[in-house]
Parts: structure tokens; C-alpha cells; sequence
């Protein structure tokens, strides 16, 4: 009968911050790009707007057709077909439309948000009024910046259009890198705690 003896190996004096490094550094790199990209994105909002409304139009019509697929597949279950059919072939010609006219559908996007911006701040504003919550104030607050974006916004059209989409696509991406470094030097101290202790 054979026994089995294992030894327990010591840890290399270097593996624990070889490892502790790896589990944060690749979030950290990740989050410090992404941070570059919102700024490069903030710097040259109408690029990024433009490309924003291309990326957005190709997903448009992707998913119309992926519509129009899945109403052909679901017609001989009995589903919704009709409904799909036409919602694909509204989505693919928006989307083409889209992607033929980036400028245009640009223009559209941001009388979307003007919109957006408006309606929330409008509900926020006035829930929060009424109903006076714990902390409705911030809540009234949002509101009212959100109403005067939207009137900023909707004034400014189609001039407007050139930085709002790129302009809130850079800072989504900046917020977003932001967070990832925040949340990799978080996990980066709770290692050192662990390992200190």
C-alpha cells in the first residue's frame, strides 16, 4: 500500500504581490484606458457623436433584421408574426436611414434626449414637490438640472446635436474608468489587509 505524503510548499518571499497584482492591475489598466478614451471622446465630442450615431444605427438595423427573422420562425408556432415582421422592417429602415444619414439621425437623436432630459426632470420635479420624501431635495434638484438640460438642449437644436450625444458618451466612458480604478484600489488595499494579516 502506498502512502501518499504531501508536502505543504513554502510561499516564494515574491508570489503573494505577483498575485495580488494581477488580481487588481488588469482592472486598473482597464479603468485608466477607459478613463483616456472618455477624455480623447470629450475632446473630440463630434466624432464621437458621429460615431455614436453609426454604432447606434448599425445596432438598429441588426436588430431589425434579427426581428424579422425571428417572425418568420415563430409563424409557424403561431406567435406574433405580424408583429414582428413589421417592427424588423421599421427597425431596419431606421437604421439604415441611420447609417446612410449619420448627420440626420444625429440631429434626431438629441431632439430625442432634449425630450428625455425634459419628461424626467419634469416627473422628478414634481414627484419629489408633492409627495416630500426624506432627502426629496435632491431629488427636486435633479429634476430642475434635468428640465434646464433639456431646454438648453432643445434651444440650441440642431447645433446641439454636434456635441450632445459625444459629450455624454465621454463622460459615461470617463465615469465609467473612473469607477474601474476606484474599485481596483479597493480590492487592491482589502488584498494588503488580508495579507498583513
Amino acid at each position: 500500500m502506498a502512502i501518499d505524503i504531501q508536502r505543504n510548499r513554502e510561499p516564494v518571499a515574491g508570489d503573494t504581490p505577483r498575485v495580488t497584482s494581477a488580481v487588481w492591475g488588469g482592472l486598473f489598466i482597464l479603468g485608466l484606458l477607459m478613463t483616456v478614451l472618455g477624455i480623447v471622446a470629450l475632446g473630440t465630442a463630434f466624432l464621437a457623436s458621429l460615431v455614436s450615431a453609426i454604432f447606434f444605427g448599425a445596432m438598429l438595423a441588426v436588430m431589425g433584421i434579427s426581428e424579422i427573422v425571428a417572425g418568420f420562425r415563430v409563424r409557424k408556432s403561431g406567435g406574433p408574426f405580424w408583429l414582428y415582421l413589421l417592427g424588423g422592417i421599421l427597425s431596419t429602415v431606421v437604421g439604415l436611414f441611420v447609417l446612410v444619414y449619420p448627420a440626420a439621425g444625429l440631429a434626431a437623436l438629441t431632439l430625442m434626449l432634449a425630450g428625455y432630459f425634459f419628461a424626467s426632470g419634469l416627473f422628478h420635479a414634481i414627484t419629489s414637490v408633492v409627495d416630500r420624501y426624506p432627502r426629496w431635495g435632491w431629488d427636486f434638484a435633479y429634476g430642475a438640472i434635468s428640465i434646464f438640460l433639456g431646454v438648453v438642449v432643445m434651444a440650441q437644436w440642431p447645433v446641439s446635436a454636434v456635441w450632445l450625444v459625444g459629450t455624454l458618451v465621454g463622460i459615461g466612458i470617463l465615469f465609467r474608468g473612473l469607477a474601474l480604478m476606484a474599485g481596483s484600489l479597493s480590492v487592491r488595499r482589502a488584498l494588503r489587509e488580508i495579507h498583513a494579516v
